[in-house]
Formats: structure tokens, sequence, C-alpha cells
């Protein structure tokens, strides 16, 4: 039984709604779908849910986070950091040359500058989640003044001086988010993968959902909507009756019990290869174990 699409719209609109379905979950609703629906009485009945590997970690906020995202994914971050900082060098030896030559200065010998770049001390794996940890300070310590403030020597806001100073350099923090990289731009995939850039993320979330939970006899088939507004996202879609308008469409495989994802897979904009990711979909959560 389906609703109508006034009621769906409705409840899709209504945030006060959804904030309570988000707090407290969301159960049956016999009224408008009809009488709770039974399976097949040789369904799986044996345990599903977390798996033994994730809840040996579960007390360990920062092993929990290394089990989704282990330490080699982040090797492979700071390799490709650094590939894409050497591969950039001659483009950006020339952009420093610009502003010198319009503003009348002593330009700089392409040779020195290039030399001054390819100087620069290598990115290593444990820099690199060090900006993404601090990066997460921000998110749950905002302030009004752009990211480089939290550097000042000056009390910014509620946050004490220089904090972030403390843990990295100004010039080392905007070296790695300025080069950071997950994969290399000059791979023949790059050129039809529209998630190539985050690829390596993607694969390795994939085998780390799946290894934390043990697949239940009931499987939800759903899409999901990553909330995202940059013009930078190649997957980006606009929806006008979702909550969130801007984002990138995904086919999703979750618990119906828990709503854990186990497998999700993007949905592209063009129909030819909207059918080809779903029978692709269909096909990998056959092979989830």
């Amino acid at each position: 039984m389906e609703l109508p699409d006034s009621l769906c719209l409705s409840v899709a609109k209504n945030a006060s709604r959804l904030r309570v379905m988000k707090e407290s979950g969301w159960g049956y609703d016999p009224d408008n779908f009809g009488p709770d629906p039974t399976y097949a009485a040789d369904l799986y009945d044996g345990p599903y849910g977390p798996s033994d590997s994730v809840l040996a970690v579960a007390e360990d906020p920062l092993a929990l986070f290394f089990y989704f995202l282990p330490p080699r994914l982040w090797t492979q971050i700071a390799v490709e950091t650094n590939r894409y900082h050497t591969e950039s060098i001659p483009a950006r030896a020339r952009s420093i040359q610009v502003p010198q030559r319009q503003k009348g200065e002593e330009v700089e010998n392409y040779e020195d500058v290039r030399r001054r770049l390819a100087n620069v001390q290598t990115v290593e794996a444990w820099q690199v989640l060090r900006a993404v940890g601090l990066l997460i300070a921000r998110m749950l310590s905002p302030m009004r003044k752009r990211i480089a403030a939290h550097w000042s020597v000056s009390n910014p806001g509620a946050l004490p001086a220089n904090r972030f100073g403390k843990f990295m350099s100004r010039n080392r923090f905007f070296h790695i988010l300025g080069n950071l990289h997950f994969s290399n731009n000059k791979s023949p995939q790059a050129n039809t993968d529209r998630a190539w850039k985050i690829r390596p993320v993607v694969d390795v979330l994939q085998r780390t959902f799946s290894c934390g939970y043990k697949v239940p006899p009931v499987i939800s088939f759903d899409e999901a909507t990553l909330p995202s507004r940059s013009r930078y996202n190649p997957t980006r879609q606009f929806n006008k009756v979702k909550p969130h308008k801007w984002g990138t469409k995904m086919f999703v495989a979750a618990c119906a019990d828990t709503a854990y994802c186990m497998r999700f897979v993007t949905r592209m904009c063009v129909r030819d290869e909207y059918q080809l990711d779903a029978a692709f979909f269909l096909a990998q959560v056959l092979m989830l174990n």
C-alpha cells in the first residue's frame, strides 16, 4: 500500500516531525500500511547486528574511528597529497610570478620558486589526521571569523588564544588542506568515475561497514541523500521535494530493524547510468556475508 503524495510531502516538509523521528526513531504504522507483514517460515533466524570485531573496540572512540577508517587509508591519503603537491609545483610557481609582475615588483626566478616549493617537508599520515582533528574542533566550537583566527595571539572568542598553534603551525595546516588528495588525478578512472576523488575512502567504508555488521534476515533498499550545496561536487543533484534539496543521492542497503547502512552506491544523474548502478548495487548486496 502506498501513501498519497500529499501525505508524503507533508511529512517530508514538516521539520518538527522529522526532528522527533530523528531522535526517537519510527515504528510501523498499521493504520496507513495495513497489518504488519509476515515473512516466510524459512527466513534466517540466526544472530545479526554489530559484529564481534566492532564490539571489541566499541568502548574506545579512537579505536572505533580507526576500525572504519584504518591507518593504511591515512597513509594512502598522505601519499596522494604529496603526489599532488609535487605535480602542481610548476603551475604554482608561475602563479606566484603573476602578481609580482602586475605590481611591478622584482619577479622571483622561476627555478628559485620551484626549488622553494619543492623543499617543503613531506606530509605524513599523522599530520593529515591532526589537520582533520583541528577541523573537527572548529566544527564543535565554531566562530564567525575565518579559520586562521584560531592561530591568533589574542582571544578570538570563547576559545583560548592560539590554541590550534599548540598542535600544528598555521602554514603547515594550510599547506595540508591546500594539497589534500585521496586519489591520483592522472588515473584513467578519473575520466569516468564521478566519485574518483574520494573513491579510496568510499571503498574502505564499503568494506568496513559490511565487516562491522552481521547481515540481518530483512534488508531495506532505499535512497538516501548526502546534503551538499558545493558547486565542485560532480554528483550533486536538486530535488525540491526532499528535506535537503541539494545533495548526492545514493542507493542504500540497510538493516530493516536498526537502519544500519551496510552498503551504498552513488546514484548518477544520467538515466542509463542510474539503471546500471541499480543492477550493480543489487548484485553487490547479494554478495554480503
